[in-house]
């Protein structure tokens, strides 16, 4: 069986996702969840001669598609890419199996992936948490036949046929700007803001890092350089802690994981800081601190979409005929403030509240995929 021993890289997702623990306002751009061994060749009688649309010969050739979602870890954020993905298989009446390591460590997902390549699985979508070292698995999968999607994470290099995510520069783009009229109607203009994020490295955080500086530019604010607050909860909590206390004068702390804005709010009411904060997700822990006047602002990233759209877009190909999505299919971006927060916050909180809404939003903004994806982000 093969090991990826050499890429022991423990990492997060969030809320992370995103940051990176998870879902109504009206979203900014459109709204919001084995064993490895060599994989065998696709059954030649599910297969047809490939074509521009039909890459891997199965356009509407696989009446009952089952499907492999490896997510790269267990918790509160990536629960909701699970429950979309759950949906989609019950709406779509196709088999799902949902996976994902209990801990965000990669070998463990990338195991977890190429057990699914030995079940004969029709398609496969997974969350390549950290992208690079998920290249090599990924053309197992198509080199055996079996399209890939992503989420979440992109995977640069990777032969996986598209992308679902949010515009993750534009995010802090947004982040950035909301943030600062926020401080600066409360009489703050100026002063320094420090940035946390807990996988320094990976491509769709520091996006969103790149992006809140360009939202700050112009500002009397300073952005400081991104700090190291690790994926673990507990380590994240005292990463934050030590960094308030070295930076008495912050006048905000801005995490970039779905972990941050719940330790960062038990941390500003502990010891009655001042400091704004604001961050990602929308995770039940960090609307009640929105709800609370505690945190200022959350981004949401649509994870419930993230798990659902791969899901339809390999059904539409396998089982319905339709030509296979290429690119980038952008979820979307929510912003969520005191202002708009109780709008959502049911909908985040029930998951038989989401499963109704999302069906909505899915029907009026997703039924074709095809004319919705483009390329991929630049930034």
């Amino acid at each position: 069986m093969k090991q990826f021993r050499f890429l022991s890289i423990l990492v997060v997702l969030a809320m992370i996702l995103a940051a990176c623990t998870p879902a109504t306002p009206a979203p900014t751009t459109a709204p919001a969840q084995p064993q490895p061994t060599t994989p065998p060749a696709a059954p030649a009688a599910t297969t047809a001669p490939a074509t521009a649309a039909d890459p891997f010969g199965k356009m509407g050739k696989v009446p009952a598609p089952k499907i492999g979602y490896v997510l790269h870890g267990l918790n509160n954020f990536t629960a909701v890419i699970k429950q979309g993905a759950e949906d989609a298989g019950k709406a779509l009446g196709v088999e799902v199996e949902v996976t994902g390591p209990a801990q965000f460590i990669s070998t463990d997902a990338i195991n977890m992936f190429e057990g699914l390549i030995q079940k004969n699985k029709d398609g496969l979508v997974t969350v390549p948490q950290p992208g690079d070292v998920w290249v090599a698995p990924i053309k197992e999968a198509t080199d055996a036949g079996i399209p890939v999607m992503t989420s979440n994470v992109t995977a640069p290099g990777a032969s996986a046929s598209a992308w679902f995510g949010q515009d993750e520069y534009n995010s802090g783009v947004i982040l950035g700007q909301e943030l600062r009229k926020i401080m600066e109607a409360a009489g703050t203009k100026t002063g320094k803001l420090v940035v946390g994020s807990c996988v320094p490295g990976i491509d769709v955080l520091t996006a969103r890092y790149n992006g809140f500086v360009e939202g700050m530019q112009g500002s009397g604010f300073t952005v400081g350089e991104v700090q190291d607050v690790t994926p673990e909860n507990t380590a994240n909590y005292s990463a934050w802690e030590n960094l308030a206390g070295a930076n008495p004068d912050m006048v905000a702390a801005v995490g970039l994981c779905s972990l941050d804005i719940p330790n960062l709010a038990q941390i500003k009411t502990r010891t009655n800081a001042k400091w704004f904060i604001g961050g990602y997700d929308l995770n039940v822990e960090t609307l009640d601190a929105i709800k609370a006047g505690t945190a200022a602002i959350t981004v949401g990233q649509n994870p419930y979409l993230q798990g659902y759209l791969p899901v339809l877009a390999l059904t539409q190909y396998l089982k319905d005929g339709k030509p296979l999505v290429e690119g980038w299919v952008n979820v979307g971006t929510e912003v969520v403030t005191k202002t708009n927060v109780d709008e959502l916050y049911t909908r985040e909180k029930d998951p038989a509240a989401a499963t109704a809404w999302y069906a909505d939003w899915i029907e009026q903004n997703f039924s074709d995929l095809n004319a919705v994806a483009g390329p991929m982000p630049t930034k």
